[in-house]
């Protein structure tokens, strides 16, 4: 539509420079003259821009190129003297009230892609493929190390990022988390002190709390951790190991920088401790250039690099892996002793998927689809809340973190539950008393800007953000 045509010109001329923050943008009747088309045409180009966060209009005065995502005001993370805490696992009532949200609702609070990203009917198509190729085979128990096509086509596949390691060296198991919990039993023991991310990912520290660790929170800065902090503690022993995630974190968005990832590998080998690296995000930037992990700098071998399908393919195939480094042959018989491997035809899909080209054509998409929704999400989200609400600017991942002074995240909590709104409240994301003024949204299901109420993203967004507004007495 013409409309449209119109708002993207204007959005390529901002990203090449053509047009600054801040200037302002022609009136809608010379918009509607240069382009020849109707004032409400003209107008409509305008509120589209405004919805995918491009542009904004000030009364009285017109219209206004918006300030980027990536240089407004961005939450803030405290500082703190970081010591050992214990993690405490949800209650029954808070588990129970977890599943009812997530299953029943999802598009919010559950860090996931939306269905119609996913190339669903290809992968079935691989996988009935696959079942065929290994007719009898089937029965057979899987090699507990992962079947050996997936795993050269893993290495073959990172290799393509100039990230390079051998498919023998690499352990496929069931899920990012499965193949965290196998690194934490292979390098620590219950009631050790574990370092990690402050805030961290509710996942990890539900996974920490059932495994009886404690955790040292490290504060999160502008480049990624305060590694200082984390130097201290190595230097004294006083952790058995760490699990951070490095790249794209959730719920932050942060990526540490090229040297804090690595001064991280150097610190791991100084002092001999071993780092729990979560890599699930790695593949979902927002931009072309997907960056390296803290593993690619790791000589020594002290780092266990994790990963896995369920963010950018399919949560339901249960298929991760895990770089061990020196940790290979413990980590191998504690896979061995504890499942009989992953699933032998799922394993042989995915090989598939990535050798044939479908995967890193799905990611370029899903890349494409996710720098789009960070700015229609963020864009609604600061057209409706006041001006002291800071949003993150994520370098990837399909979160964005929230902040508002004075917000009552309890009380938001509950009020979400009641109109069936699955949220993740600050809270969640820490064992000290941090982050009470902030959320976690993800922005994995597409939003219509010009109708984010004709999807159940966007009915969500918009009736969370009323509670919000309600809460502050705005409505």
């Amino acid at each position: 539509m013409r409309y449209k045509q119109i708002a993207h010109q204007y959005i390529t001329d901002i990203q090449q420079g053509r047009l600054k923050p801040g200037q302002r943008l022609p009136s809608l009747r010379r918009l509607a003259q240069q382009h020849d088309v109707s004032m409400t045409t003209a107008l409509n180009g305008y509120h589209l821009l405004e919805e995918l966060g491009w542009a904004i209009a000030r009364p009285q005065a017109g219209y206004f190129v918006a300030t980027p995502l990536s240089e407004q005001h961005t939450p803030s993370f405290p500082t703190f003297k970081s010591e050992a805490t214990t993690p405490c696992q949800p209650t029954a009532a808070e588990a129970s009230a977890s599943r009812l949200t997530s299953t029943a609702t999802g598009p919010l609070g559950v860090s996931l892609l939306a269905p119609e990203l996913l190339p669903t009917e290809a992968m079935l198509r691989t996988l009935r493929r696959a079942c065929q190729r290994q007719g009898a085979q089937v029965h057979a128990y899987p090699d507990p190390q992962g079947d050996l096509r997936l795993r050269s086509a893993l290495a073959s596949h990172f290799s393509g990022y100039g990230f390079n390691f051998a498919a023998p060296d690499l352990v496929v198991t069931n899920g990012c988390l499965d193949a965290v919990r196998v690194a934490l039993e292979v390098t620590s023991q219950p009631g050790d002190v574990i370092a990690i991310n402050s805030p961290c990912f509710n996942g990890l520290l539900e996974l920490l709390a059932q495994m009886g660790r404690r955790v040292l929170e490290i504060p999160s800065t502008s480049e990624g951790i305060d590694l200082r902090q984390l130097d201290e503690h190595m230097a004294a022993q006083s952790i058995s190991a760490a699990l951070f995630s490095t790249t794209h974190m959730n719920p932050q968005g942060i990526t540490l920088s090229v040297t804090q990832k690595q001064q991280l590998a150097e610190m791991a080998a100084r002092y001999q401790i071993p780092v729990i690296e979560d890599d699930v995000y790695l593949e979902l930037g927002h931009g072309q250039i997907t960056p390296l992990p803290v593993k690619h700098w790791d000589k020594a071998g002290y780092l266990l690099w994790c990963g896995s399908i369920s963010k950018t393919l399919a949560a339901g195939y249960r298929l991760g892996w895990c770089l061990p480094g020196r940790y290979l042959d413990r980590y191998l018989q504690r896979r061995t002793t504890q499942s009989f491997g992953a699933s032998s035809p799922i394993q042989l899909a995915l090989a598939e998927f990535i050798n044939s080209g479908q995967y890193r054509t799905h990611l370029r998409k899903v890349r494409l689809a996710l720098a789009r929704q960070i700015s229609i999400y963020a864009g609604i989200i600061k057209r409706h809340l006041p001006d002291s609400a800071s949003i993150s600017s994520p370098t990837g991942g399909t979160v964005l973190w929230v902040q508002l002074p004075g917000l009552d995240t309890d009380l938001l909590y509950q009020q979400a539950l009641q109109q069936e709104i699955d949220l993740r409240v600050g809270a969640l994301f820490s064992t000290r008393e941090l982050y009470a003024d902030c959320f976690r949204i993800n922005i994995g299901w597409p939003i219509e800007p010009e109708h984010p109420e004709n999807c159940l993203a966007g009915r969500q967004l918009l009736a969370l953000l009323k509670l919000i507004r309600q809460q502050l007495g705005m409505e």
